[in-house]
């Protein structure tokens, strides 16, 4: 599971943050962060298969009408619906390409692991 997301420093005055604050008012920024976390701990390539419109306001612990969460997200770009029907984060993969790659990682962390592991037990053995 990814331990964190990352956040460019020029985020903090981009049109789409401004425009979501607009939308939604004072706080969005925070509910988007809270969405981004959700996603990158449970569906770390961005693709939010089975989540409808309430499951991602969930996710963005936004109190107000799922449907208005949603569409402000798609109208600000963050959010979108790929060819499948399926939500997902707006070029996820390009600014969180460490979360992207999470299971990858962890399955080449295994295979090193198990190496490492033979490789010990190799040695014990001829001692």
């Amino acid at each position: 599971m990814n331990k964190d997301i990352r956040l460019a420093t020029s985020f903090k005055g981009h049109r789409k943050r401004k425009k979501l604050e607009k939308l939604l008012g004072p706080g969005a920024t925070g509910h988007l962060i809270d969405l981004w976390i959700s996603v990158a701990q449970s569906n770390p390539e961005g693709i939010l298969s089975g989540w409808d419109e309430e499951d991602i306001a969930f996710s963005g612990e936004w109190d107000g009408d799922p449907i208005v969460f949603v569409e402000a997200m798609v109208k600000c770009n963050f959010i979108k619906q790929n060819g499948n029907g399926c939500y997902e984060i707006h070029d996820w993969g390009d600014h969180q390409g460490y979360a992207c790659k999470a299971k990858e990682r962890s399955e080449q962390a295994k295979k090193a692991a198990e190496v490492r592991w033979k490789t010990k037990h190799k040695q014990d053995k001829t001692c």
